[in-house]
């Protein structure tokens, strides 16, 4: 295989993410509006600490414990804000 073929797996493995992630998304809106429904706060941070301990516990690499903590607790700062009503959507 040449580059162009790696290229091309990583390309595809994008938009597989790119999906994930939507997925994701579109779980914590569910969440969201449980959460306004029954009046709780939309952070957890007990919750965001097992879910981070968890997924390092499930990483065995390449990618270093820091750096998927990092890209997850970002994914869960863009929940948050979709989880919050008040947001509008935009965490720029």
């Amino acid at each position: 295989m040449d580059i162009s073929d790696w290229r091309g797996r990583i390309d595809t493995v994008d938009r597989i993410l790119v999906d994930l992630i939507n997925r994701r998304m579109e779980y914590a809106l569910e969440i969201g509006k449980i959460k306004g429904d029954q009046g709780q706060p939309v952070r957890d941070a007990e919750r965001e600490r097992n879910v981070l301990a968890a997924l390092k516990k499930h990483n065995c690499g390449p990618v270093s414990d820091a750096a998927l903590e990092d890209i997850f607790q970002r994914l869960m700062e863009e929940a948050r804000d979709l989880e919050d009503p008040s947001k509008d959507g935009d965490s720029s």
